[in-house]
């Protein structure tokens, strides 16, 4: 069983308190994603800033909620994974409710064969499709990193499913009570925009405003961002304090 480290917070800039916004049937988007972990046979574990603890708990039935780094998505979920003794995880973001169980299998499974110490999202998911997240495997911390590709030629495009603004969770909504909510295959997801090409128009034109804002906290991760030695000594000397 694939361990998924699900990403939330309160605080958006562009959206605040998505993760709280029913999805389906008053169900909250982080509780959405976790039983679609649960469903699709991925383990899931709730990471999200320190402090916030509070505004989670009783939105989700998952039992495992972390607090970690309140600024650095990669730092906490490498906290969690201390915290948890686990060497191999999945990160998902929680605003990505449509993510696509199979992408995560086939990122989880090339950091293994690989022996790459962190599979990034495909060219598509990174688009805006949110279809999968990034794979950790700390067993192999000199093993460099790489994009997942895409496997298939038929992805539906435009097609943009996470979630920043209101119009995004409209068009999730709306896929999700047409395709029975968590339990929809990602499969039917890109059959519908296949059979429906005007569906993107909900709220694609939003996406050239996140991609500049994307391309601006990747630049800010670029210049931020430890190597992985690095992370895994501010994570033990952290946790010693702790202590």
């Amino acid at each position: 069983m694939i361990p998924c480290f699900i990403v939330a917070r309160a605080r958006s800039e562009r959206f605040p308190g998505k993760h709280f916004e029913f999805v389906y049937h008053r169900m909250p988007m982080l509780e959405f994603v976790v039983k679609r972990c649960e469903f699709f046979g991925l383990k899931p574990y709730v990471c999200i800033p320190k402090d916030e603890y509070d505004r989670f708990f009783g939105i989700t039935t998952c039992l495992d909620i972390f607090e970690g780094d309140p600024d650095n998505v990669e730092a906490r979920v490498l906290e969690c994974a201390h915290h948890y003794q686990i060497k191999a995880f999945h990160q998902l973001d929680a605003d990505d409710p449509l993510f696509d169980p199979f992408a995560v299998l086939d990122s989880f499974n090339a950091s293994q064969a690989g022996r790459l110490w962190r599979v990034t999202p495909s060219y598509h998911s990174r688009a805006g499709s949110g279809r999968m997240g990034t794979t950790y495997n700390l067993s192999s911390p000199t093993g460099g990193d790489r994009n997942l590709l895409d496997t298939l030629q038929n992805y539906p495009w435009p097609q943009r499913l996470t979630v920043d603004y209101p119009e995004d969770l409209c068009l999730v909504r709306m896929v999700a009570e047409t395709l029975g909510g968590y339990m929809a295959p990602r499969s039917a997801v890109d059959e519908l925009f296949i059979k429906n090409p005007d569906l993107h128009r909900v709220n694609w034109f939003r996406n050239q405003e996140w991609k500049a804002h994307q391309d601006a906290e990747t630049r800010w991760r670029n210049r931020s961002q430890s190597d992985p030695g690095d992370c895994q000594n501010r994570i033990e000397s952290s946790s010693k304090q702790n202590q």
